[in-house]
């Protein structure tokens, strides 16, 4: 009996439903599409306008800063987020994107230095609008960052054909850090 070839994506589809994983279709469809054309330098936004965009940009760096590993600006956070509003969000979804970068930008978000981004972010989540956009940005920002090639290996303990298995491991002895 020969065995069957499958390619990346379906190996991850079929992963998924086997482990249980519970991921909504849009966004394993743009996981599964992959990003390479993020970090392209003729790069365009398709949904975002200049002022949304620097918005996205500023607000993942809040939540995502570089320090001494990779920030958001560097995984091109940002771009993720564009991609999903312009193919994978509900019309609902897409609107609440698109106004909140929006509030953002009136703001002068973008305008202020990281600091004051901090400030104005600690603040800002404490109102029910601003608490409910974070949240939704937050996850989406979540998922471009550490599904980057930055965020996966710079961040996370990553280790593309991992050896054996220990179960029971100190996270100080594997490197202090979460597995990708």
């Amino acid at each position: 009996m020969e065995a069957e070839s499958i390619n990346r994506r379906e190996a991850i589809k079929r992963s998924a439903a086997l482990l249980g994983f519970t991921v909504s279709t849009p966004l394993l469809t743009a996981l599964l599409n992959g990003c390479s054309s993020l970090y392209d330098e003729t790069w365009k936004p398709s949904s975002l306008s200049v002022d949304q965009l620097q918005a996205a940009e500023d607000l993942a760096e809040v939540i995502f800063p570089r320090t001494e590993t990779p920030g958001a600006k560097d995984a091109k956070v940002e771009r993720f987020i564009d991609i999903l509003v312009d193919g994978y969000f509900s019309s609902e979804e897409k609107e609440f994107m698109l106004s909140g970068l929006d509030g953002l930008a009136d703001d002068n978000f973008t305008g202020m230095s990281f600091e004051e981004q901090n400030e104005f972010v600690k603040k800002w989540i404490h109102q029910p609008e601003g608490e409910i956009f974070f949240r939704f940005f937050k996850q989406f920002a979540s998922l471009g960052f550490f599904s980057s090639e930055p965020g996966a290996t710079q961040v996370l303990n990553y280790q593309p054909i991992p050896g054996y298995y220990s179960g029971c491991e100190a996270l100080d002895a594997v490197g202090g850090r979460t597995w990708r």
